[in-house]
């Protein structure tokens, strides 16, 4: 009996240490799950994004070619200094003096250095006028604000992207749960006809066909369940999110948003970033054509130096001889001939306009085509939303008649069959319709320059 007893006490502690293990492991895996709605996610999209960081970056690095411009119009300021230690004398034959009365001069070698020489020198230079410089700043200015527009036409890219991924999701996780309660009719379809086989009030080929139609179902789902993590996969990624983190979308729809009012060409024109970049590309050619032009005025530079220095022998540095000096230049440069490269510089930045006005003509007409193919996209969608809807009613009121009539012996089952395949067809399209609804409607909203 004590036997028994230490075992039943051994078999409790067992299973107390296991109902506290998966206690624990449920704990962890709830801790580890994240609610997500769509503004949050595209938070998370702005945060952690990479190729938002990237252009980040970029535009850092913007920032960093206006100050290195800039620079071109402070002074340049320069200091030296310098030391030199001879260890040998360096002499040279030199006159000395001469016989009295004008007769020949005596020579003789003369030490022309010094053990120790100690020198500094200050310089400024300043430039006072140059065209290039001055070019060069604006450009890079206008270069800035390009990098600004092309990063906010990215972001709202971006932001497009995860608001279709976001519902991308969202529909794949609808598709599993239609499938797996259709798969679960099948499997109660199944079950029931066997209670009628073993009754006798079914045939044998009627169980079979049910099985077969409950076994058909199952692949379906798996195929279904597959393409949901592979979406959710890319959805993490997106968003930087772990991928042990478990994502739950809690984003609902209670009503679908009203077709958009048709905004004129100039306004759309005017909030599109990618737009914005061109029309600065567009100013950035006109100063690329005065920097051309600019190459053919002169500079003007000004410079001032000071320098002071010592010798000496010994242990002196600067005892035995010392100097200072002090300067002020002002040089003009003005080019005369370089073999018709400024001239082909000035017909290069005209190319450079034009192309630039064909590539707003261009971007114009794009826009144009985009607004009118996502408008057309927009009312079918509308249309087939209230066609699908009505249709899904049908079909459910269908299926849930056939079930009633299969129980009472009615319909056969593969009548039932046949209104489960029509509801899930029904429910895929409504699901499909308000998913291409809203996809076109984030296509409008980046296209009509209304992006996030």
């Amino acid at each position: 009996m004590k036997y028994v007893h230490y075992l039943m006490d051994t078999m409790r502690q067992w299973i107390f240490f296991g109902i506290l293990v998966f206690f624990i492991i449920g704990l962890a895996a709830s801790a580890n799950a994240e609610d997500y709605d769509l503004e949050k996610y595209l938070a998370k999209v702005n945060t952690n994004n990479l190729d938002l960081a990237l252009a980040a970056k970029e535009l850092e690095l913007a920032k960093q070619y206006v100050n290195q411009a800039r620079s071109a119009f402070f002074p340049v300021i320069a200091a030296q200094g310098g030391y030199n230690r001879n260890f040998l004398e360096t002499t040279q034959t030199m006159a000395v003096a001469s016989v009295p009365g004008g007769g020949p001069l005596i020579w003789d070698d003369v030490v022309n250095n010094y053990d120790n020489e100690l020198s500094l020198a200050v310089g400024l230079n300043q430039t006072i006028f140059d065209a290039g410089s001055i070019a060069g700043y604006r450009q890079a200015k206008k270069g800035q604000s390009i990098q600004g527009q092309a990063y906010e036409a990215g972001r709202q890219n971006i932001a497009t992207i995860a608001k279709k991924m976001y519902l991308q999701n969202q529909l794949a996780r609808n598709l599993v749960t239609i499938l797996e309660a259709s798969e679960e009719i099948s499997r109660d379809i199944y079950q029931s006809t066997e209670r009628k086989f073993r009754a006798g009030a079914a045939t044998e080929l009627d169980l079979l066909m049910a099985e077969v139609d409950w076994k058909n179902r199952s692949p379906q789902t798996i195929e279904a369940r597959k393409n949901a993590d592979m979406a959710m996969i890319a959805f993490k990624k997106l968003a930087g999110i772990p991928a042990s983190e478990t994502v739950i979308l809690t984003e609902s729809r209670e009503s679908l948003p009203s077709l958009p009012e048709d905004r004129t060409i100039n306004e759309i024109l005017a909030s599109r970033p990618d737009y914005r970049a061109l029309v600065l590309s567009r100013e950035l050619a006109d100063i690329e054509k005065q920097a051309a032009l600019g190459t053919f005025l002169p500079t003007l530079t000004a410079g001032f130096s000071y320098g002071l220095g010592g010798m000496g022998n010994g242990s002196s540095l600067i005892g035995d001889y010392d100097y200072s000096v002090m300067k002020l230049n002002l040089t003009l440069n003005v080019p005369l001939f370089t073999g018709g490269y400024r001239l082909s510089k000035v017909q290069e930045a005209k190319l450079g306009q034009e192309k630039a006005d064909l590539s707003l003509a261009k971007k114009r007409d794009t826009i144009e085509s985009e607004l009118s193919e996502i408008r057309l996209r927009l009312n079918e969608a509308a249309e087939r939303i209230n066609t699908a809807q009505l249709t899904e009613s049908m079909a459910a009121r269908a299926a849930e008649l056939s079930q009633n009539a299969y129980a009472n012996g009615l319909v056969t089952q593969l009548s039932v069959n046949q209104a489960v395949d029509n509801l899930n067809q029904a429910s895929l399209g409504f699901q499909n319709a308000i998913y291409e609804y809203l996809v076109a409607w984030y296509d409008w909203e980046l296209a009509a320059g209304l992006g996030e």
